[in-house]
């Protein structure tokens, strides 16, 4: 049965983004102050280029540094705008773009920032996959272009819930032991070989997150196909 057109606008509106906000908020205040942490500090100083897959996406607020806000690469759908007003609550700043969409004014917003002295953030597999797979050379050049370090990192939770999405998006739950770990900070110098530090960091990243997995006691989430997802 199709949903009728007056429930759409109702749930595409602004007064439902803004319960969606709200109600996420208190409940992600209520994740934290529940969860117990194994959190592993990081092994470098600020700044860098946070780098984590878009299935833990929603765990961006754990990560916050000490000093200056962490700035958050976001697209600009629906669902990115809940992540950026939940994550502006938690003292995270988002630039917002896409490969398809507001790229290079998000590319030129992060590299100010970063060159400023902020940590960013960025899903190399997102906004739409494959899963846990590199898609664009964009946070390569990102780091190359503010000399800032690549840091891989992951979170995981032993309660949760993994949605049936093309990234298998990680939703919180109560309660829950978190793990969060970071693996060797990766360097872009000018003339770094592209193909090799892409791999370089596609492995890093899924070992650490393969890592959270398990010390929390649940299955790795695998990589999917090379062939991008539209789920």
């Amino acid at each position: 049965m199709a949903t009728p057109a007056f429930v759409k606008r109702i749930t595409r509106s602004d007064a439902a983004l803004s319960l969606g906000v709200f109600l996420s908020t208190i409940y992600y205040h209520v994740v934290l102050w529940t969860g117990r942490y194994d959190r592993q500090a990081a092994p470098i100083a600020e700044p860098y280029i946070l780098a984590m897959w878009h299935g833990r996406l929603i765990m961006a607020p754990m990560l916050r540094p000490k000093s200056k806000p962490l700035v958050a690469l976001i697209s600009g759908h629906r669902d990115g705008k809940v992540i950026s007003r939940v994550g502006a609550a938690f003292g995270i700043q988002t630039a917002v773009g896409s490969s398809s969409k507001g790229g290079m004014r998000a590319a030129r917003e992060m590299m100010r920032l970063g060159r400023s002295g902020h940590s960013l953030f960025v899903t190399p597999d997102g906004p739409r996959g494959p899963r846990m797979r590199i898609n664009s050379d964009g946070i390569l050049d990102l780091a190359r272009l503010t000399g800032l370090p690549i840091l891989p990192v992951s979170v995981s939770m032993s309660r949760h819930k993994l949605l049936r999405s093309w990234d298998r998006l990680m939703l919180p739950g109560l309660f829950a032991r978190i793990a969060i770990r970071f693996g060797e900070p990766i360097v872009v110098a000018a003339g770094s070989d592209v193909a090799e530090t892409s791999e370089q960091l596609r492995l890093a990243l899924t070992a650490v997150q393969q890592q959270v997995d398990r010390l929390v006691g649940i299955e790795p989430v695998e990589a999917a196909s090379s062939e991008p997802s539209r789920a």
